[in-house]
């Protein structure tokens, strides 16, 4: 191993070691997960204390050899984590701008229903103070429903990631999806198609059902003033991630609106509350996963999950863990 002297500076500087087996066990995350594209092997930012270096690996001679470029990036981290903050603060004053608007519609809806049957309870007639108080119990249900997302939207802080079988997991939700009455009324197609090699992913179970159920319900409504609905359900390899595909032949989603699709509170739905995708694209960013959208209006959605792919290694340690279970 050659090591120049301001890679050897920075690395004593975080007490790093450049030896050989020090430097291999600090890049086998890196080198594990390499793409082997154009001799790009990866990249990588450890944290060292108060210092962050960047590692980026270059492979050449068919793979004889790896050129490590080291750089500390700890100010830029830093000025990241400032910027960062500064929009999250943004973000909660427009969250909080969301929560005002969507509690205190209901709640002056209420207190004008109220005010007018305290005025009227005498003289108006069994029927018409009925219509006033299913009024009431229409928004106090908004409100509820509004609270329940809100609760949801701090659930799984921290995911527990684990090795999964996507097929299995595709098709129990299938099976779930088919139990919903807009299927059995409407006799929706579902088609299921899971390439070979994209089965294996690493991903929270219960986080990826929550934000696939939502968004197979969101498909639902969109088709369902379609007469020949076609659902499809896609999973592919793409490199080190899996794509999981939902693909609807309904109504679409505006231009001018995909880009809002994933703000809380935005929603295109009349009792909608806003906060269904933006809840799932928070989950799916604690897994190390994304979520992108194409929609054209009259033709129909796809929403694209990119997962991890579990590693070999944990495809196996996890065969290994069901057998013994089995037995």
């Amino acid at each position: 191993v050659f090591c120049n002297s301001q890679a050897q500076a920075i690395l004593e500087q975080c007490k790093v070691s450049c030896d050989f087996a020090t430097m291999r066990k600090q890049l086998d995350t890196v080198i594990d997960q390499r793409n082997g594209e154009n001799g790009l092997a990866g990249k990588s930012v450890e944290n060292y204390g108060d210092r962050f270096l960047s590692y980026q690996l270059s492979s050449f001679e068919d793979d004889r050899y790896l050129s490590v470029i080291i750089e500390d990036v700890t100010d830029q981290r830093r000025l990241d984590s400032i910027a960062e903050a500064a929009v999250n603060m943004n973000n909660i004053g427009y969250i909080f701008s969301g929560i005002r608007h969507e509690i205190g519609n209901p709640l002056n809806s209420i207190k004008m229903a109220l005010t007018v049957l305290k005025k009227n309870m005498d003289r108006y007639s069994p029927k018409e103070i009925a219509v006033y108080f299913n009024r009431i119990f229409e928004d106090i249900g908004r409100v509820e429903q509004l609270l329940k997302s809100f609760k949801n939207f701090n659930m799984y802080e921290s995911p527990q990631t684990d090795v999964m079988d996507l097929s299995d997991f595709i098709m129990h939700n299938t099976q779930l999806i088919t139990a919903y009455s807009g299927v059995k009324d409407k006799l929706i197609a579902i088609s299921v198609n899971v390439d070979p090699g994209s089965e294996w992913v690493k991903v929270d179970r219960r986080a990826l059902q929550q934000v696939t159920m939502n968004l197979l319900a969101n498909a639902m409504d969109a088709m369902q003033d379609k007469q020949d609905a076609k659902l499809e359900i896609a999973a592919n390899s793409r490199g080190n991630v899996t794509n999981l595909e939902i693909r609807d032949n309904g109504c679409g989603i505006p231009q001018e609106a995909l880009q809002d699709i994933f703000k809380p509170f935005f929603t295109t739905k009349e009792k909608g509350t806003g906060l269904g995708l933006a809840l799932s694209r928070k989950m799916l960013s604690q897994m190390n996963c994304s979520i992108d959208v194409a929609s054209t209006p009259d033709v129909g959605t796809t929403f694209t999950i990119a997962i991890p792919k579990a590693r070999d290694f944990e495809v196996e340690g996890h065969k290994a863990a069901l057998k013994e279970t089995d037995q």
